[in-house]
């Protein structure tokens, strides 16, 4: 999953996508019924095909989708077509022209279903065509909303799995499955995450497929790169020693390698001057990526080894409990990614410590200041997906209390660390049969039994979490402070909602104080950090038909206590190698 940060959107979209337009005449509905005889024998489980319908005149139109399986004993197969997911619903919208080989098409009640009807355990072929989404720029508070809809441009597609691939339901996800590639116009490229033996139903879903004018790299390690585009700061050559340079920290951080991976990067105009916006999503063994063409290098580095860092947690630490909901999980899945993610970087040199502590204090503070940061988990997670507060949340608390434990670990007898944890977990997880949580909860115990009562307090319950002033001594000092509290100074909800027409400008309030007025509209904002009321924030506005850029401290009367690690003078090398050597541990 992606990650959000300070100045960067990382979010999963909580607006809905539009559905596009009806389909042409060429991409309608039939639902049309044809003889067992013409279906052909599955050639695993369940195969799927992807072939792109292409244009006289080269361009990419539509994808047509082939899924070839027995169908269930019953006679009747119930087939559940892509629906809800990354912020986007009714995906179903995109698929059209479904036709059925070796069963009949039958009436469905639910628009995310399909049912055929057929000779019991009959080879079926069920075919469709996805079409491509609308790609009109989405901004939420000047951010761009990643797109994980079917995108099908006259140059290239981007297919996720969830978003395109209809699931057979009585087929479970550990089944055999197979994957291929058809009718792919001469000098385009296709790459995927599917391009390998051992394919099972879930990896069908959690795929990633993109063809037509991508650049391939070979970023050794049996890993690949799939660039499409050009960015301001930085060529091929810089994202394959990037890549390399995270996967070695990677590798070094949890002593082996990713093995098989692919990152696909789709590149975006900035949503306006100065902004700057990167996210996307794990894909298992790959990662799709997107980031506006101005991103710079650390930001990209810092995302990239985020995802990569999913090939080990939760994939290699024990997985997901079957029987809880996964979004409270996510505490521990994307939390202890940033934390074994950033700590490998300061590990392999790819961070300074000032790095490592400067993306600290952004997240310390964005927890300090959460609407939610009391919630217990059960709460947050309920709104995980409705809720970006929710969201960020989970990686916050769970990174955050990740230092916590790594510093219990550390005054431990023994002297261990999350590091030495999580590697006792790796070690542990495939005879242990148990989810990351419930294993991690266990491994924990045995070395500091405060460890288990901090779960039920911080994360289960919500307790804010405390950290000790000298946690990490060897870096600096964690200190409080007080600050003015962050407000905008209009009410950014109600304008998104009214067509971006601004309104609820606090008279007095900073954002009038710069000229900020009810009625102008919201172009973006070009600068500033959500939530941080010491950085100018610059909000571009079209007043009456004039552009103009408002910048203001985003500052409110009231006042808070924010935390922030203060970092010793690190000058002398020694002091600088005692605090790598810290964070390394």
């Amino acid at each position: 999953m992606g990650v959000q940060l300070k100045e960067i959107s990382m979010r999963l979209s909580l607006a809905r996508g539009i559905v596009a337009a009806a389909l042409s005449a060429a991409l309608a509905a039939t639902l049309a019924a044809v003889t067992p005889s013409s279906a052909a024998e599955p050639d695993a489980g369940l195969a799927l095909t992807y072939q792109p319908v292409v244009a006289a005149d080269g361009r990419f139109r539509a994808i047509e989708v082939t899924l070839r399986f027995r169908g269930a004993a019953s006679g009747v197969t119930i087939v559940d077509l892509p629906d809800e997911w990354g912020g986007f619903d009714k995906l179903y919208n995109y698929l059209g022209d479904i036709r059925a080989e070796g069963a009949t098409l039958a009436p469905s009640s639910d628009p995310a279903k399909i049912a055929l009807r057929h000779a019991p355990g009959a080879p079926i072929v069920l075919r469709y065509l996805v079409c491509g989404a609308n790609r009109a720029e989405q901004l939420q508070d000047g951010e761009v909303v990643n797109d994980y809809r079917p995108l099908i441009q006259p140059t290239w597609f981007h297919l996720i799995g969830d978003a395109v691939v209809a699931r057979p339901e009585h087929l479970d996800g550990d089944t055999p499955a197979s994957f291929s590639v058809r009718g792919m116009p001469a000098g385009t490229r296709f790459a995927s995450d599917l391009e390998h033996p051992g394919l099972t139903v879930d990896g069908l879903i959690e795929s990633i497929a993109v063809g037509g004018d991508f650049r391939l790299i070979d970023a050794g390690h049996v890993a690949r790169l799939a660039v499409r585009g050009s960015f301001a700061t930085r060529d091929d050559a810089g994202w394959t020693q990037s890549f390399r340079r995270v996967a070695a920290a990677m590798s070094e951080y949890w002593g082996n390698d990713a093995g098989r991976y692919l990152v696909t990067i789709i590149p975006f105009a900035p949503p306006g001057p100065g902004a700057t916006s990167i996210g996307g999503t794990g894909r298992g063994d790959a990662f799709a990526f997107f980031a506006t063409t101005n991103a710079l290098p650390e930001m990209l580095d810092r995302l990239m080894t985020h995802e990569m860092a999913h090939s080990w947690v939760n994939a290699r630490i024990g997985g997901f409990s079957d029987t809880v909901p996964e979004a409270e999980q996510f505490w521990l899945s994307e939390g202890f990614t940033d934390f074994t993610s950033w700590r490998a970087l300061v590990r392999a040199g790819v961070w300074t410590p000032e790095q490592y502590f400067a993306q600290f204090n952004d997240a310390l503070r964005e927890y300090d200041a959460s609407p939610l940061r009391a919630a217990p988990n059960k709460e947050a997670a309920r709104l995980f997906w409705t809720d970006e507060k929710a969201q960020r949340l989970a990686y916050l608390r769970g990174m955050l209390f990740a230092h916590w434990a790594d510093d219990r670990l550390r005054r431990a007898p023994g002297g261990s660390s999350m590091r030495n944890l999580l590697l006792a977990m790796q070690a542990a997880a495939p005879a242990a049969r148990s989810d990351a949580v419930t294993l991690f909860s266990a491994e924990a115990q045995r070395r500091d039994a405060a460890i288990g009562e901090g779960i039920a307090r911080f994360i289960d319950r919500g307790e804010p979490i405390a950290l000790p002033a000298d946690m990490l001594a060897a870096c600096g000092t964690l200190r409080q402070f007080e600050r003015l509290v962050f407000d905008r100074g209009f009410d950014v909800d109600a304008t998104l909602a009214n067509d971006r027409i601004i309104a609820g400008v606090a008279q007095d309030g900073p954002a009038w104080q710069a000229g900020m007025r009810d009625g102008m509209t919201l172009i973006g904002r070009s600068g500033g950090e959500i939530g941080n009321s010491q950085s100018e924030i610059a909000y571009d506005v079209d007043d009456g038909g004039t552009k103009r850029t408002l910048r203001y401290m985003p500052q409110g009367r009231a006042r808070e206590t924010v935390r922030e690690f203060a970092l010793h003078d690190l000058s002398p090398p020694a002091a600088r190698q005692a605090c790598i050597g810290a964070l390394s541990r």
